[in-house]
């Protein structure tokens, strides 16, 4: 029943990108706006350039800039940044398609990478924010809400094979209450620390088995109940998936256990019923009477002896 992890890759812009050489590091090759809006080539002492609309001497307009790198930006811009609508190519393949302010991306805008790994939705300050979907190249997809370039608030995330979370999110990962759901039909609803099964949960599996209790790291730990499909039931402590502390096992044809339990066995001091009334009041080793026990019949009769690995010792 393990779950899915996420992958530790995000996608991350590559760099925030706004006209950094300044229009004091070049000067206009040619333009026609000295005393308004024009068009020219301006050329920085590094070797970028920039060709297109200007205002006053100032980056205006719509225009092209290419850097020494390679990577290029063709848009709007205002006041020598980007500004508005632009695509910025990176040397390596990747893309930015979308609004921008004061230099970074801000609005509604798609980043895909060389990859095939592709981001479409808002941005912030250069980062995603707010609504968006992230669709990976193997197949996986996020869409939901995003906060300083990560998954956080409440969203949806499908794996490719079939898996899916939908809940909440905190810092690029499941934090919170949410719903994992296998391809296999298993299924966990409850709350999540750090990507894992933490605190109150239930677990259906697609058998018609449940959990419902506490986990700890992805785990059933602490107290719960588990009933199984053919009747069976148990209510007690649990640890790390286990039956392990005090608990009472209750079988479908009407037997049942009070008492300790150790790695899924009966261990310890326990008492045992059958349904005629009888029951054994005594110590267990590896799910089976051992050591001083007392058997007390429904009539009455009380026998007590030592028992070893299931057997009285005469």
């Amino acid at each position: 029943m393990n779950m899915r992890l996420l992958p530790v890759y995000l996608l991350i812009v590559p760099f925030a990108v706004c006209a950094q050489s300044g229009v004091q590091s070049g000067r206009w090759v040619s333009s026609s706006c000295e005393n308004g809006s024009g068009a020219g080539t301006y050329a920085w002492s590094d070797g970028e350039i920039y060709e297109g609309q200007c205002q006053n001497q100032r980056i205006h307009g719509h225009g092209t800039l290419q850097r020494t790198n390679g990577d290029r930006y063709v848009g709007l811009w205002r006041n020598d940044r980007f500004n508005g609508q632009g695509s910025y190519f990176w040397f390596n393949g990747d893309r930015y398609d979308g609004q921008w302010r004061e230099g970074v991306q801000w609005g509604d805008g798609t980043l895909t990478r060389a990859s095939g790994d592709r981001y479409q939705g808002k941005w912030q300050n250069g980062k995603k924010q707010g609504q968006g979907t992230l669709t990976l190249a193997n197949g996986d997809q996020y869409e939901g809400a995003w906060s300083n370039d990560e998954m956080s608030g409440t969203g949806t995330y499908r794996w490719a094979n079939g898996d899916r979370y939908k809940g909440e999110w905190q810092a690029g990962v499941r934090q919170g209450h949410g719903e994992f759901t296998s391809r296999n039909g298993d299924r966990y609803e409850g709350e999540f620390v750090n990507d894992e099964r933490h605190g109150q949960g239930t677990f259906l599996w697609a058998n018609g088995d449940v959990y419902y209790g506490s986990w700890r790291n992805g785990r059933q730990y602490g107290q719960g109940i588990k009933t199984w499909a053919n009747g069976d039931r148990y209510e007690g402590q649990m640890r790390n998936d286990q039956l392990s502390g005090e608990g009472m096992f209750t079988w479908a044809d009407g037997r049942h256990y009070e008492g300790h339990f150790v790695a899924d066995k009966l261990e310890g001091e326990g008492t045992y019923y059958w349904p005629n009334g009888d029951r054994y009041e005594g110590t267990w080793r590896d799910g089976k009477r051992n050591g001083y026990g007392r058997l007390i019949y429904a009539t009455g009769v009380r026998i007590e002896q030592f028992y070893e690995d299931g057997s009285p010792v005469e």
